[in-house]
């Protein structure tokens, strides 16, 4: 689980990356589609209060995750507690392709620019790791069993990764 500010703003990412990943004929363009948001970039930073999953699209890719515990603790985090990472310091945790560095230099200049780019990095890492799944309606209570197996297994895996165990 995460904190309701990612729990809410992941769902409606997830569904814009998926409104972008085919057109009308089922072919993938999601590639061409965030390289046409790059270009719509300055405009789109309008919205980083408003609809920041619709920004953070345009930087869709642009990350690699060497320090996933990072990328989990700040999901459990909102923008205005004490405990939200610092862009500074999670960037230091993450690989940024070259094209992001203009989009990410814009987004500092704007008011709120350094929040937006943990909430896109958190967004992005969310999206790898499987949590379009969790976001899934929850099982009925003829799936309980079932789900208890997986998230056993799913606490071992995220043990295997490094993570600690959640107390339940």
């Amino acid at each position: 689980m995460t904190s309701f500010y990612f729990e809410d703003i992941f769902e409606r990412y997830a569904s814009e990356i998926d409104d972008l990943r085919s057109d009308s004929e089922g072919k993938d363009v999601l590639k061409k589609r965030v390289r046409e948001k790059h270009s719509e970039f300055p405009f789109l930073l309008s919205m980083i209060d408003t609809a920041p999953e619709m920004v953070a699209s345009a930087l869709h890719g642009a990350f690699r995750f060497s320090a996933p515990k990072a990328l989990h603790a700040a999901s459990h985090t909102e923008p205005g507690d004490g405990s939200f990472p610092a862009w500074d310091e999670l960037a230091e945790s993450l690989d940024i392709a070259p094209w992001a560095q203009p989009l990410i230099a814009q987004s500092l200049k704007q008011d709120g620019g350094a929040d937006f780019l943990v909430t896109a990095a958190v967004l992005e890492w969310m999206l790898g790791s499987g949590a379009i799944a969790r976001a899934a309606t929850p099982s009925t209570s003829d799936e309980d069993e079932d789900s208890d197996d997986l998230g056993e297994a799913g606490e071992e895996w995220l043990s295997e990764q490094g993570f600690d165990a959640v107390d339940r």
